[in-house]
């Protein structure tokens, strides 16, 4: 089982208690197609909700899911939606024509490295598209917003993370600026086990092909979770938290990848070599799930813990978004990345600003 692999008892979620928040509820999920969106389009599937929308732009993907969706719940009210985040219009026009009650934003890029090449796409989407998707949702009448963030965001050093962060503090100062009373949230999440593009299946297919297993440094560490303590973490935010903020879960000591190799060849009966190949642009040794411009309280559920900023001033503003838009779609990728940093040291040092 995926879960052997996280060396700690897994958090298990109470969905018999989660699954009446959804009963009666409009559920849109961005990013439908990924691991994760997919991963929540069969959980709510299974618990039951009045409709469920799929969003994606990866129409081979998408129409998987949508399938996977109508049998295992036949019965289920669905909408498949091949549409891009980046599309403002488009996707205004989608939520206002489904009216969700609750908007799941898992679409994202994702890769660290890529996203130090590419910083400008990774602007677009890990930010723009954030922007795009919760003003739409909160003028469809949502009345919450959930993101999917990553523990990267917490002191980060690559794009990826600057730009989730980013986006945690645009959410973070939403209602306020928008006079929304759409709840706005964000789940900060390890490494999920076995999802796209994750280190379980990257090894095993190493291994299949007789190796060698490629480890980018030995002392490098990650925090994992279970595909279901993943889920179960965003429907529990979703149903039950009732503040503003980031939450994430204990998810124990962080895992050494190099000893996680070792378990995958183990396993496999074969000789694989292991090769470290060194850093990548943006990578670190050890992530975090917290940094010290944070406060970190304990949520309504256990084991799930609510991270808010320090400075109560630390938000984005559509402005700041605006100007950083324009940035990414004008500017050299070099360019784009010494901005987002800026904009991020700055905002998160800040003593006082007004909302405009």
């Amino acid at each position: 089982m995926m879960s052997d692999f996280l060396h700690r008892p897994e958090g298990h979620f109470d969905f018999s208690a989660i699954a009446p928040f959804f009963a009666n509820k409009r559920v849109f999920i961005t990013g439908a197609a990924g691991s994760v969106g997919s991963a929540l389009s069969l959980k709510l599937a299974e618990l039951g909700c009045a409709h469920l929308a799929m969003l994606d732009q990866d129409d081979h993907g998408l129409i998987d899911i949508v399938e996977a969706v109508k049998r295992a719940a036949p019965g289920l009210a669905t909408t498949d939606i091949l549409c891009d985040i980046r599309d403002p219009g488009r996707l205004e026009a989608w939520m206002r024509r489904i009216e969700p009650d609750v908007v799941i934003h898992a679409a994202a890029l994702k890769h660290v490295h890529v996203g130090e090449r590419h910083s400008a796409e990774y602007l677009i989407t890990n930010l723009i598209g954030v922007r795009n998707a919760a003003m739409a949702a909160s003028r469809a009448g949502a009345s919450q917003f959930v993101l999917i963030s990553s523990d990267k965001a917490a002191a980060p050093t690559c794009v990826m993370g600057a730009t989730k962060r980013l986006a945690e503090l645009f959410l973070w100062g939403f209602p306020l600026e928008n006079m929304s009373p759409m709840a706005t949230k964000s789940v900060r999440f390890g490494n999920v086990l076995g999802s796209q593009g994750s280190v379980l299946p990257r090894f095993a297919a190493q291994i299949e092909a007789g190796g060698p297993l490629e480890v980018t440094h030995p002392d490098m560490e990650r925090f994992f979770m279970s595909p279901d303590e993943a889920v179960g973490l965003i429907l529990s935010v979703a149903a039950v938290e009732q503040e503003p903020g980031a939450f994430f879960m204990e998810m124990g000591e962080p895992i050494s990848i190099l000893e996680l190799g070792h378990d995958l060849i183990a396993a496999s009966g074969k000789q694989i070599d292991i090769k470290f190949t060194g850093l990548r642009p943006g990578e670190k040794l050890h992530e975090q799930l917290a940094d010290e411009h944070d406060l970190v309280s304990p949520s309504t559920t256990e084991n799930v813990f609510r991270v808010t900023p320090a400075s109560l001033d630390a938000y984005m503003t559509s402005a700041d978004i605006a100007h950083l838009e324009t940035a990414a779609r004008t500017m050299e990728n070099p360019m784009v990345r010494q901005l987002v940093f800026a904009f991020l040291s700055e905002r998160l040092q800040t003593e006082e600003r007004a909302v405009g």
